[in-house]
């Protein structure tokens, strides 16, 4: 009897102990299954952003569209955009980042930016078509062919720096073709009848032959997207200018002036189309400004 009385006080315990052990395994379990199906998962992926459409005058350069196989894009494991985890060492694909260039000016760059979007809205833009209703195209492509005739000196000296003998040639002789019988470059027999294309060549671009880095971004006003490196070039491209060395300084600002309505005509409405196009036109810009200048420095 009394065995029977020691037993029954120790079965109710005994079976809410084993209950709740029960009930941890279960959720240790669960949380378990949880765990490996979220590590699946990266913790710092962002979500793909899809645009339905873009202008039709936009070039496509890939990042919106995707390839249309007849395939729903998450229903294979490789086409899914989270399996691609940055931080995931297995994963065969490499990351390529030797276009990523620090940002410690970001704010000051974003407001650079700013400024010079207002500046070709109210200003530029207006300028150049203002500047379009009153002149003829044939003298607005006069007008570029010039300048860039007078710039020579920037291209023959960032060629002959990378040891480009035959580009650093063909920049003289163009010049003296040009300023000559193409009447002070305003016209170009050079490319027309000789085939003497120009290579569009910087300073900049040489001190990145020589394998100096971008440094940090920089954004400036008027100029807009550039970098540390690309900076130190512009100051040189400066002096190589007969442009900078018109006196007084006013007409050399006027006739710069010039030169960058001109330019801005060329381009009127591509800045727009990009805006339209792009959610973040900030960082898009110096993803475009950055790739450009790796493949001109890249080029043989």
């Amino acid at each position: 009897m009394q065995n029977n009385q020691f037993s029954s006080f120790f079965t109710v315990p005994l079976l809410l102990l084993i209950l709740v052990m029960s009930g941890c395994t279960t959720t240790k379990s669960n949380n378990k299954e949880s765990a490996e199906v979220h590590s699946e998962l990266p913790q710092s992926q962002s979500i793909p952003t899809v645009v339905s459409s873009t202008p039709d005058y936009i070039e496509d350069d890939g990042l919106f569209t995707e390839e249309d196989d007849g395939d729903d894009p998450f229903t294979e494991e490789d086409d899914d955009p989270f399996d691609d985890d940055p931080f995931d060492d297995d994963s065969p694909a490499e990351i390529d980042d030797s276009n990523k260039v620090s940002d410690p000016f970001y704010y000051f760059n974003k407001t650079m930016f700013y400024v010079n979007d207002k500046l070709y809205f109210w200003v530029m833009r207006p300028t150049a078509i203002g500047y379009k209703a009153i002149t003829p195209q044939f003298f607005r492509v006069g007008v570029a062919n010039f300048f860039h005739n007078i710039t020579m000196p920037i291209r023959f000296t960032s060629s002959l720096f990378q040891g480009d003998i035959k580009s650093s040639g063909t920049e003289l002789g163009r010049f003296v073709v040009n300023s000559t019988v193409g009447l002070l470059g305003v016209m170009d027999p050079a490319a027309d009848y000789l085939d003497w294309q120009p290579n569009n060549q910087d300073m900049g671009l040489t001190l990145g032959k020589y394998g100096i880095g971008n440094g940090p971004y920089i954004v400036w006003p008027i100029f807009g997207p550039s970098t540390l490196r690309d900076t130190v070039g512009r100051g040189a491209d400066y002096f190589l200018s007969p442009l900078s060395y018109l006196q007084p300084d006013k007409l050399s600002f006027a006739v710069q002036g010039v030169d960058k309505v001109n330019a801005t005509y060329f381009s009127l409405g591509d800045y727009e189309a990009f805006k339209q196009a792009y959610i973040d036109p900030y960082e898009r810009m110096k993803e475009f400004y950055l790739e450009y200048r790796a493949d001109k420095v890249a080029e043989k």
